[in-house]
């Protein structure tokens, strides 16, 4: 026992003791990394301590891995179809933080209570940072782990009764997305034409082509009376009955057919000559420049037949701007093939290489920012604190992603792994301080304190379920995805994941995902200073 009061195997037995805690499942309910919270509430039970600085330390890592988290798809998230489903989720959290306070008036709580049974309501662990660093006390986490087990299993009960109670078919619902997402999103495709219009005769193609011809891709080239193909390059200059394979969309290949000639039945199989090769892009020198930039056909003598992005296929337009870790499916003599290798760099390790640098610049502005004195009518004179000023550089270090030559967004890899390091020692700490209060906190305010956190758990979704459904018409998967998603339900998304093998449910989810984390906070940041 002598040994736990040295705080550095204190603080590992509890991180170490609180992961294996998480992982243990009853049915589909699991603690996860809040399972160190209930690790850190037995050793603070049972007297032990530890040093605040970790704390602090734990803290800011954790939010501005939040905040890098959360920055590419801030911006993004409020585009296009993604609008509708972020404002689903941030009624999901303005309904929170009203049922927050309106508890805090009903049942008398005080605002560090308030907060943390808001935080552990909506398994909102940035949440209960802010409250922590706001408060100063041990009152929000004990109250957070009241209310998470039932913020947990409530969700995952909603989401699975969801479709008897809106009576909603999974097969036709994810027909009905299916049907959408094909003609949003058309798959890449080729065909081969026989050259009949003379126009296209009478130069090289990056001259001939018309505008509209943008989204397709000449790629190969058979010659009338030829067995081999050849790559189709910028210079290439076609004749009359010559045979090209095209490459772009069912859409822009029926343009294609109009202006070069008609569908015909050919094999052009490159020989052994020519080689096709997808090639990675690692290096940061090139990313951010488009493909008539780099002007691949000219120099190297290569033909880009499409590009893949993120899973997805996309046609390889000259204005398309590259970006690291996309991959380029590149056909040409393997010496020129080799050559543009080495310029875009196909290097793995490199997109998982960090800058400590880069990451301590990160947490050096948010401290500053979050230190600067800043002025709002009304408001007067406030400061954004740690960690708003943390969370404020993640999302623009995030969003930025590159300045120059240096790359301010992590690694996702990288970045979990900050994540998860400064979760534990911020969580092992609150926890252990909470411990000695847990008893007079229940004590004091008893039941009410359950039914306060499931109010808090049920108000969102019993308000966002019929916005999202009727209001803003978000299909039903998609809705499981925000509902999820806005109360930062990851056990809550694998219900919904139960009940379709479609990716609908968690795409919506990551898109509001960013959303409901900053939500999350300002929300805490409100609750602590009303009170």
């Amino acid at each position: 026992m002598e040994l736990l009061h040295n705080p550095m195997f204190l603080l590992l037995a509890v991180i170490l003791s609180g992961h294996l805690l998480g992982k243990v499942k009853i049915f589909s309910f699991s603690l996860g990394s809040s399972g160190i919270v209930f690790t850190g509430l037995l050793a603070g039970f049972a007297g032990f301590s530890l040093p605040g600085v970790i704390q602090s330390l734990g803290l800011i890592l954790f939010i501005y891995s939040v905040g890098q988290q959360a920055g590419p798809g801030f911006v993004h998230s409020m585009k296009r179809g993604g609008l509708a489903l972020s404002i689903g989720a941030m009624v999901m959290i303005a309904t929170g933080l009203l049922t927050a306070l309106g508890c805090k008036a009903w049942f008398g709580f005080s605002k560090e209570i308030t907060a943390g049974l808001f935080a552990g309501a909506l398994t909102s662990t940035p949440g209960l940072a802010v409250a922590v660093e706001l408060a100063h006390d041990s009152a929000a986490p004990a109250a957070y782990g009241v209310a998470y087990t039932f913020g947990v299993v409530g969700v995952v009960l909603v989401v699975k009764l969801l479709p008897r109670i809106m009576r909603a078919s999974i097969g036709q619902e994810e027909e009905k997305l299916e049907q959408e997402m094909s003609s949003l999103h058309p798959q890449i495709e080729f065909t081969h034409l026989e050259v009949t219009n003379p126009n296209l005769c009478t130069g090289p193609l990056s001259q001939v082509l018309p505008a509209r011809m943008a989204e397709v891709t000449i790629t190969r080239v058979l010659r009338a009376g030829s067995d081999s193909p050849e790559l189709a390059v910028a210079e290439t200059i076609l004749n009359m009955h010559d045979t090209v394979r095209v490459v772009g969309t069912s859409e822009a290949l029926h343009q294609a057919e109009i202006v070069i000639g008609p569908v015909v039945e050919a094999d052009l199989a490159f020989n052994s000559v020519l080689i096709k090769k997808e090639i990675l892009l690692s290096r940061p020198e090139v990313a951010g420049k488009t493909l008539r930039a780099l002007n691949l056909s000219h120099v190297f003598g290569v033909q880009v037949s499409r590009i893949t992005r993120n899973g997805f296929d996309c046609p390889a337009g000259s204005n398309v701007r590259l970006r690291q870790g996309d991959v380029l499916h590149v056909v040409g003599n393997p010496e020129t093939v080799e050559n543009v290798k080495k310029m875009l760099g196909d290097d793995v390790r490199a997109l998982f290489a960090t800058s400590v640098m880069v990451l301590l610049s990160g947490l050096f502005c948010g401290l500053a920012f979050g230190a600067l004195p800043l002025y709002l009518p009304g408001l007067g004179i406030f400061t954004l604190g740690a960690t708003g000023g943390v969370l404020l550089a993640g999302l623009v270090f995030g969003a930025v992603r590159q300045v120059g030559s240096v790359i301010t967004e992590l690694p996702s890899t990288a970045n979990a792994l900050i994540r998860d390091l400064g979760l534990g020692l911020f969580l092992a700490v609150v926890g252990t301080a909470a411990g000695g209060t847990l008893v007079p906190t229940l004590r004091e305010y008893g039941m009410p304190l359950f039914l306060g956190g499931a109010i808090m758990t049920l108000a969102p979704m019993l308000i966002g379920v019929p916005i999202c459904s009727r209001v803003l018409r978000i299909p039903f998967l998609r809705m499981l995805g925000v509902i999820t998603g806005g109360m930062t339900s990851t056990p809550g998304l694998a219900a919904a994941a139960s009940l379709s093998d479609t990716p609908y449910a968690a795409t919506a989810y990551a898109s509001v995902y960013p959303i409901a984390l900053v939500g999350m906070i300002m929300a805490s940041k409100i609750i602590m200073l009303l009170g």
